[in-house]
């Protein structure tokens, strides 16, 4: 059902609808197929189906508080089915607890570590940048996210065992180490490779403070009714940041798979 999800996450975003897309990252969906319907003087077939939006017990409870968020949610699971002539009749939002979840949570963790994708890089980086003005926090936090799932994956990739105990810095600067630049054209190759290098180890530190900015500012921790977002532009260099390591990462692992086809 990932999916579903992500097509509905992209018809959110696409839209605009940055708070309910956030929503519907912390919730699991359903699509369950009921019948197939035919129309009068036609042959064409339409699915139709039942949702059900799982959503994490805390937040269920305080569901009526983020009304304008499923009202969202519902409006592009219905316009989604609709574009594609199928019919949902009925939505249902239920509880689940977390806790039951870890592992589930773990194998999809492992499943986009191992599976880096053009889509899956440029959809952070577009709620990263919706992100900025509105929930510069958001921003910070997807920013310090996506370069640890890249990080993961290329280690995964090389084989490396992750220690539970690297902070992303730490992930950045060994998986700098694994990575196979791809051949220079250029004269005086090892210069070209060293000054790299040399970038990307720049990188480590960059992302050190990436990491303290979405401590401080970001979702990685509540804040008190008193506290004050990061202004935009800093918010606005961190995402930059973060977005350009992140492609470059994916541009190589791109080059390495053609390389090897």
């Amino acid at each position: 059902m990932e999916k579903f999800k992500d097509h509905i996450y992209d018809w959110l975003i696409e839209l605009e609808e940055n708070k309910a897309a956030i929503f519907l990252n912390d919730c699991e969906i359903e699509n369950n197929y009921i019948d197939t319907l035919f129309s009068m003087g036609s042959d064409i077939e339409t699915y139709m189906s039942e949702v059900i939006v799982n959503v994490p017990l805390k937040l269920h409870r305080k569901l009526a508080e983020y009304s304008k968020e499923t009202s969202a949610i519902e409006s592009a699971i219905s316009e989604s089915a609709q574009s594609s002539g199928n019919y949902i009749r009925d939505i249902s939002w239920r509880p689940y607890l977390k806790n039951e979840h870890n592992k589930e949570s773990e194998k999809k963790t492992d499943e986009i570590t191992k599976i880096l994708t053009h889509e899956y890089v440029h959809k952070q980086i577009r709620l990263m940048n919706n992100s900025i003005v509105n929930n510069p926090h958001l921003a910070l936090g997807i920013s310090k996210e996506l370069i640890e799932t890249c990080c993961k994956h290329i280690l995964s990739e090389e084989g490396i065992e992750l220690n539970k105990e690297w902070d992303v810095a730490k992930l950045v600067k060994e998986t700098n180490k694994q990575i196979d630049l791809m051949p220079f054209q250029v004269e005086n190759v090892e210069l070209a490779k060293s000054s790299v290098a040399k970038i990307l180890g720049g990188f480590s530190n960059i992302v050190h403070g990436i990491t303290e900015l979405r401590n401080s500012y970001g979702t990685g921790h509540g804040h008190s009714p008193e506290f004050v977002s990061l202004d935009k532009i800093y918010t606005k260099l961190a995402v930059a940041a973060s977005s350009e390591l992140a492609i470059f990462y994916l541009s190589l692992k791109q080059l390495k798979d053609q390389k090897s086809s």
